[in-house]
C-alpha cells in the first residue's frame, strides 16, 4: 500500500491494519497540464456576511493534513473568504453549490470563514452531478472567535464516476462552538478529514456524519478533535451503509492534551453492511495527556437486525420499506440538521434511491 500522506492517523498503529493513512486509491487527484477548467458554481450570501479580498495566510492544518491543504491552496479555482462582524446573527445560511458534468467536470474550492466574537453563521456547501474522473475538492477553514457559533453543512450527492476530497480545519476561541454536518452519498472515491482545535475553555465541536458506499467505491475519513483548553467538549457521531464491494475506513481521534482538565469527548459509529463483500474498518482513538478527562468511543457494525426486520414486516411493510425505515432512523440525526427544507428532502430521496438500487 502506497503512503498517500493524507488522512494520517495521529498516532500510527501496526501497518498490517491498513488504517495509518488513506490508501493509494484515495490519493490526491492530478489533471494533465494542471488545467482544472471552469467550474459550474453558484453561491448566495445573506445579509450580514461580508467577503474579504484575501483569506487566511496561515492556518492550522485540516484533518486531511498539510499535503492536502497545500494542494487546495495552490489549485483551487473557486475562492471565497467570508467574514461576519462582531455580535451579528446571520439569519439565513450562506449557500455554495457546485455541479459536475462532462462540460464542467471539476470544482476545487477554498473557503475561509472568519466569524467574530458573539456572532452566528450557517454555511451550506452542496456538490452534485457526475463526470468521468470528475473531481470535487474543497478546503474549508473556520475561525470562530470568542462566543461565536458556526454551523457547517456539507452535502455530497455525486454520481458513481466522480471523485471527492473534502478537508476541514477549525480553530476556536473561548466559548465558541462549531457544528459540522457531513453527508457523503456518492462518488467512486470519498475522502474527508476534519481537524478541530479546542484550545480555550468551554469550546465545543460537534460532528454528525452519514455516508453510503456502493459498487467498488472507496471511502476514507479522518476526524480529529484536539483538546488543550479546560471544560472542552466534542461529540463525533457517524452512521453509514455499505453495499457491493465498497471499502471504507474511519479514523476518529479525541486528543486530550495537557491542560484539558474536565475535557469531554464522545465518538461513535453505526455501520450497516448490506453485502458480504463490503469491507469496513473503524479506528476509534482516544489519546490522554491529562488525567481529569472523560473520553468514550463506541462502534456498532453488522447487518440489519432480523428480529426488527421481521417485526416491521409483520406490521404490513415490505422488506424494502422496512430496510429503508431502519436506515432512515440512523441517518435522521444528521439529515434533520440540514437547514434547507428542499435540500433535506433531496438527501432523503437520494439515500432511499441508493438503498433501493442496492436491493435490486
Amino acid at each position: 500500500m502506497k503512503d498517500t500522506e493524507i488522512n494520517r492517523l495521529p498516532v500510527p498503529t501496526w501497518n498490517q491494519c491498513g488504517v495509518n493513512y488513506a490508501p493509494a486509491a484515495a490519493a490526491l487527484p492530478a489533471v494533465s497540464g494542471d488545467d482544472w477548467g471552469e467550474a459550474d458554481f453558484a453561491f448566495t450570501l445573506p445579509a450580514g456576511v461580508g467577503e474579504a479580498e484575501e483569506g487566511f495566510t496561515v492556518f492550522p492544518e485540516s484533518g486531511m493534513g498539510p499535503k492536502a491543504d497545500a494542494f487546495f491552496v495552490e489549485n483551487a479555482t473557486i475562492r471565497h473568504a467570508l467574514t461576519v462582524a462582531e455580535g451579528i446573527t446571520v439569519e439565513q445560511p450562506a449557500l455554495f453549490e457546485a455541479t459536475l458534468s462532462p462540460a464542467h467536470p471539476n470544482a476545487l474550492t477554498l473557503l475561509d470563514i472568519d466569524v467574530a466574537a458573539g456572532s452566528r453563521l450557517t454555511v451550506v456547501q452542496v456538490v452534485r452531478g457526475d463526470a468521468e474522473d470528475g473531481v470535487s475538492g474543497s478546503l474549508t477553514r473556520i475561525r470562530a472567535a470568542k462566543g461565536a457559533q458556526v454551523k457547517l453543512v456539507q452535502v455530497q450527492l455525486l454520481g458513481s464516476h466522480a471523485r471527492r476530497w473534502n478537508a476541514v480545519a477549525i480553530d476556536t476561541a473561548e466559548g465558541a462552538k462549531v457544528e459540522q454536518v457531513r453527508v457523503e452519498l456518492g462518488g467512486s472515491v470519498s475522502a474527508c478529514g476534519t481537524r478541530a482545535l479546542l484550545p480555550a475553555s468551554h469550546t465545543e465541536y460537534d460532528l454528525d456524519a452519514i455516508y453510503f458506499g456502493e459498487g467498488s467505491s472507496v471511502l476514507d475519513f479522518n476526524d480529529v478533535s484536539v483538546h488543550t483548553g479546560k471544560d472542552t467538549l466534542c461529540e463525533m457521531h457517524t452512521a453509514g451503509v455499505l453495499t457491493g464491494h465498497a471499502d471504507k475506513t474511519l479514523r476518529g481521534t479525541i486528543d486530550f492534551r495537557r491542560g484539558a482538565k474536565r475535557g469531554v469527548g464522545h465518538e461513535s459509529e453505526d455501520v450497516l453492511l448490506f453485502s458480504p463483500n463490503a469491507r469496513n474498518r473503524t479506528t476509534p482513538l482516544i489519546l490522554c495527556g491529562e488525567e481529569e478527562v472523560e473520553g468514550q468511543h463506541a462502534a456498532s457494525i453488522g447487518r440489519l437486525d432480523e428480529e426488527k426486520l421481521y417485526y416491521l414486516r409483520s406490521r404490513g411493510l415490505t422488506e424494502a420499506q422496512a430496510r429503508r425505515l431502519m436506515v432512515e432512523a440512523r441517518f435522521a440525526p444528521a439529515i434533520e440538521k440540514i437547514p434547507l427544507d428542499a435540500l433535506r428532502e433531496e438527501v432523503r430521496a437520494e439515500a432511499a434511491r441508493r438503498l433501493d438500487h442496492a436491493a435490486e
